[in-house]
């Protein structure tokens, strides 16, 4: 089967949508499925590269900003379609299909940022195209509620029960949607992947080390987690709290460097800047940090669509902190992998990790059952099969569509 996996970003460029698309590549090359993904291009990088196995090409027409770009030279809204951005976009994906060969088009979040390229795809359906959404999030925006009533899929992937709610009360006339929990590679985040790089660098052997794995943005909790650290040193002084940090996204850039500067400043004003490193780690490198660390927190305020840090954290064998947020409270198993805490509650999150920090034996337990059930419920492998059966099934209906036309218009003839 050749797919053409499809979406605004690819790695090295961070977030979830990019992890998990770098995730199910991986996974499909590994079964020996065709994989070709179309997306936009990044500065530094080439237009066609070779990234884990897995065929990348970039084009400035997969960039919203590129597109909000085209469109204001017409004073065209960038929630509002361009017949002519579609147009040109559906011609390149009609070539790229072409050129590989393209059984199926996967794309991903497209009922977000600008509408075009659903509605090219949409387009290419109504001519026999097999195509798949997995929507990663859902936001209450115009667009949003909009490309999801107009954009035709065969299937619409979700990652958890969280975001299938939030589509059916924007779009309840939908029947097409399947729930397929995220998979990671558990062998790549996994207690056995040790590396001493990271540990050596920042000084972390013999210290107790938190992590909080987040871009600086607002809704991540990035500031609950500055604040327990104050609390958290009273009791552990020499703890050690590690924030990722990037400025390598593909949206909220303006929100994440506003908020980075807030949380430096707070970290600054509270004296904590031997206490608190920020620190950026290419994706394939983290299992290495994970495993450097005592505890995983992701104490984020909004509503996590997902969140595949605990479920990276779990499969590393750590214990993890998360407040009761979207999708979290499907994949960490209360008091069993981890804690769930109040949102907002420094107080509360700085107490569990205390104790993950104290009580060795209950968090050598609650990894190790974390690792059981990332490795049970959120396998590479379990979420590979199951998107390959979603593959399957629109390749099939599209060719019985095909072959019901051809006989009616054999028998017409």
């Amino acid at each position: 089967m050749e797919i053409c996996m499809t979406h605004y970003a690819f790695y090295p460029t961070t977030g979830g949508v990019e992890s998990h698309l770098l995730d199910l590549c991986k996974g499909l090359v590994k079964q020996g499925q065709g994989v070709h993904v179309l997306v936009g291009s990044l500065l530094g990088h080439p237009d066609e590269e070779i990234i884990e196995g897995i065929k990348v090409y970039r084009s400035d027409l997969m960039n919203p900003e590129w597109v909000r770009d085209e469109k204001a030279k017409k004073n065209i809204a960038a929630d509002e379609e361009d017949p002519s951005v579609t147009a040109a976009i559906r011609k390149m994906y009609e070539q790229f299909i072409a050129d590989h060969k393209i059984d199926v088009v996967h794309g991903h979040n497209f009922h977000h940022f600008v509408p075009e390229h659903a509605l090219a795809l949409t387009q290419l359906w109504e001519k026999g195209v097999p195509n798949v959404l997995t929507v990663h999030e859902v936001w209450s925006e115009f667009i949003c509620e909009d490309l999801l009533k107009r954009a035709k899929w065969d299937t619409i992937i979700t990652f958890c029960n969280h975001v299938t709610k939030g589509i059916r009360e924007q779009a309840p006339h939908l029947e097409n949607i399947e729930v397929i929990y995220p998979g990671i590679d558990v062998k790549q985040f996994s207690p056995d992947n040790i590396d001493s790089k990271w540990s050596d660098e920042l000084g972390l052997e013999g210290r107790p080390v938190i992590i909080h794995p987040a871009r600086m943005l607002p809704w991540k909790g990035v500031i609950y987690s500055v604040k327990a650290m104050q609390l958290i040193l009273k009791q552990v002084p020499d703890a050690l709290l590690i924030i990722t940090d990037t400025e390598d996204i593909v949206d909220w850039i303006r929100e994440l460097q506003g908020y980075k500067e807030e949380v430096l400043q707070l970290i600054r004003s509270l004296g904590l800047s031997k206490s608190i490193i920020t620190q950026p780690f290419p994706y394939l490198e983290l299992p290495w940090v994970y495993n450097c660390c005592d505890v995983v927190v992701y104490p984020t305020i909004g509503e996590e669509p997902f969140g595949l840090v605990p479920v990276e954290g779990m499969a590393c064998a750590k214990p993890v902190v998360v407040t009761p947020s979207g999708g979290m409270t499907e994949s960490v198993a209360a008091d069993e992998t981890g804690f769930f805490v109040e949102k907002r509650n420094a107080q509360q999150l700085a107490d569990k990790i205390v104790l993950l920090l104290k009580d060795k034996k209950l968090a050598l337990h609650m990894g190790m059952k974390g690792r059981m059930r990332a490795v049970d419920m959120f396998s590479l492998e379990r979420m590979t099969h199951d998107t390959v059966g979603v593959y399957e099934r629109a390749i099939r209906k599209h060719k019985q569509t095909a072959d019901a036309q051809n006989n009616t218009k054999g028998g017409a003839s």
